[in-house]
């Protein structure tokens, strides 16, 4: 997917990418090969050499810093070790609220970390995976979880799948995306949203409630869980 477009080079875009792919230039070693001895063309050959150098090193910054966030999901096949994360939180302010809790799938298990149990570690997991996938992650998930944690280390390939899905006219929130593609969550979870967390996360804090917490962990789960499927 990488290897074939060219729109995180400079003053490349979807239009000049698209006559490209007209001309019968459809990636990196078909401009290589065109253009490879061609005085004109030189930077953009090096900066492919650069492309090329990076996605064998799996440099997941290097594309991190040049891609669009929309063309995020392009490093999705050359990234193995995916966490698909989601956190809940007490609120939506990252000054005043914090993070309650964690999922993270890693396409076979779920883990749930939870805000006085076993939020630290992690910190420790996070840095096996080489890539995440989230919704709405970039504007939410990763600041507050950043805010919280000073020193984690996310991923540097991040995809967005709001703004993936957003590209291809795909809009709204998770749930209702979740709805126009059929997909089902257990009885008791249908119909919550991010607000009912909080609600969860405040009946467990003043009732000791483990159903409560047992709830959300399973909402989170499957919010983590649906984004494998998007």
């Amino acid at each position: 997917m990488l290897e074939e477009t060219f729109i995180h080079m400079p003053n490349f875009g979807p239009r000049r990418e698209r006559r490209l792919c007209q001309a019968g230039i459809k990636n990196w070693d078909d401009f290589l090969s065109r253009f490879g001895t061609s005085p004109y063309h030189n930077a953009m050959c090096s900066e492919i050499d650069c492309s090329k150098q990076a996605l064998g090193k799996k440099e997941g910054s290097y594309f991190a810093q040049k891609l669009p966030k929309n063309e995020m999901w392009r490093c999705f096949p050359h990234f193995e070790k995916v966490a698909y994360l989601d956190i809940e939180t007490t609120g939506l302010g990252k000054d005043t609220d914090h993070v309650t809790v964690v999922g993270v799938y890693d396409g076979q298990d779920v883990h749930s970390y939870i805000y006085g149990q076993n939020m630290e570690k992690l910190l420790e997991d996070i840095k096996k995976y080489e890539a995440i996938v989230t919704f709405n992650g970039s504007l939410f998930d990763i600041p507050f979880l950043k805010k919280a944690f000073t020193d984690i280390s996310i991923p540097p390939v991040q995809i967005d799948l709001r703004f993936v899905l957003s590209s291809m006219d795909v809009k709204g929130g998770l749930k209702k995306i979740e709805q126009q593609f059929g997909f089902e969550r257990e009885d008791d979870l249908k119909g919550l949203d991010g607000y009912d967390a909080v609600l969860l996360w405040r009946k467990y804090r003043r009732d000791d409630d483990e159903a409560a917490l047992d709830k959300l962990v399973r909402y989170n789960a499957a919010d983590i869980s649906n984004l494998k499927k998007l």
